[in-house]
């Protein structure tokens, strides 16, 4: 008996001197890992030399032998930069993915954390955020000014991501039914003549709407000052902390139309021959489709703010494969040196504005006091309680 309970005891001795072996194992196979990750990067970081004067043609001959640089792009427009870039840079090829903004970010973060390296450059906008709070700041994006550039530039586009344009979210109207805009507040969304009408992208897949809402909260008072314009009396909030949130709320009861793009929305807001046509809010470069025959025109004035402007941003994804290519395509797209590269100007459209003092935007020049400052640090605080918000208010 007393052999048999030798026996079982000094199994379980084995068992848990493997378990805590293996823990150990399994605990200093972490470490390291996390150590070679913080050794790569560090390492990459000194080659990649994002700080460093840009010097064209050094780039270029660095970048012939990288043969490549691979681009997530929130754009479709970057096809016309491929052609151009490839056009001027014999020796290297673009691979351009085009997805939403939301897509970048997912396919991002899932190859950072699985140690794939694919992407070197992004083009995306942060309306909520995220990227500067979990991508930059971790590291896993990163910041690079072309130093001929940065000296055209504000500081807002420059830090913490480099910004060659920024666009607004519209509001949009028939121009063939509207010989002026419809609205003027943004409370007359919420009246019934419009419940029904207004076409917006369902907000939970489409971040832009949400920062835009988010601006509205975090500048409540001024939305309650255009509403007493509007109505000639005080806000009464009901069962919401700020004008923000009630306009929010009022908007999303009336009867909302989604759409799964400002394409679409500009198609039905912009067809000829309607009577009673909707309206509709969506990306303001999306004014040159009138170009295509679409009756559309944009509301240019809003109380009490137009919105709130979106850049449009460049970053060099965490030990990019290609990293002096992607230098000289972040560069490419801002404009050159002297600003009128093929790579700017698919964006420079009327509708979205330049933010180098070198170069001149299309269309009416949109005025800063028109728009509220982009607060990334308050949206991405903010933006788990509005999408718990909307998603209570637009049942």
């Amino acid at each position: 008996m007393k052999k048999v309970k030798f026996i079982v005891t000094l199994v379980l001795l084995l068992a848990m001197l493997s378990i805590t072996a293996c823990g150990t194992n399994n605990t200093k196979n972490v470490l390291d890992s996390e150590q070679s990750g913080k050794g790569n990067q560090s390492a990459w970081l000194e080659t990649a030399a994002l700080d460093k004067e840009f010097d064209e043609a050094a780039l270029y001959e660095a970048a012939k032998k990288e043969g490549k640089v691979v681009l997530y792009s929130m754009s479709s427009r970057t096809a016309d930069v491929k052609t151009a870039f490839e056009e001027k840079y014999p020796g290297i090829t673009i691979d351009v993915y085009d997805m939403r903004i939301t897509e970048i970010i997912e396919k991002v973060e899932r190859e950072h954390d699985s140690g794939v390296y694919n992407a070197d450059v992004v083009f995306i906008k942060d309306p909520d955020g995220a990227v500067y709070n979990e991508f930059i700041k971790k590291g896993i994006l990163h910041n690079y000014v072309p130093s001929d550039i940065g000296t055209k530039m504000e500081e807002q586009y420059k830090e913490p991501a480099f910004a060659p344009y920024f666009e607004w979210r519209s509001v949009y109207y028939n121009s063939e039914v509207y010989k002026e805009p419809p609205i003027s507040n943004w409370w007359d969304l919420t009246l019934p003549e419009w419940r029904g009408k207004i076409m917006i992208s369902d907000p939970l897949t489409n971040n832009e709407d949400m920062g835009l809402f988010l601006t509205m909260i975090n500048h409540a008072d001024e939305m309650a000052t255009a509403y007493k314009q509007k109505f000639g009396k005080d806000i009464e909030l009901v069962d919401t902390e700020n004008a923000g949130y009630e306009f929010i709320k009022r908007l999303a009861k009336n009867d909302l139309i989604f759409t799964n793009s400002s394409d679409e929305m500009i198609q039905a807001v912009g067809a000829a021959g309607q009577e009673k046509p909707p309206i509709g809010i969506g990306t303001s470069s999306k004014i040159r489709q009138k170009s295509k025959g679409y009756l559309i025109e944009s509301v240019r004035e809003m109380q009490p703010k137009l919105g709130t402007t979106f850049p449009a941003i460049l970053l060099v994804v965490d030990n990019a494969p290609h990293v002096n290519a992607a230098k000289l395509l972040i560069h490419f797209m801002a404009g050159d040196t002297d600003g009128k590269s093929d790579g700017f100007k698919p964006f420079n459209v009327e509708g979205a504005w330049p933010t180098r003092s070198d170069v001149e935007g299309k269309g009416v020049p949109p005025q800063n006091s028109d728009f509220w400052p982009l607060d990334l640090d308050f949206n991405y605080e903010n933006m788990p309680k509005l999408r718990d918000f909307w998603m209570t208010v637009s049942q």
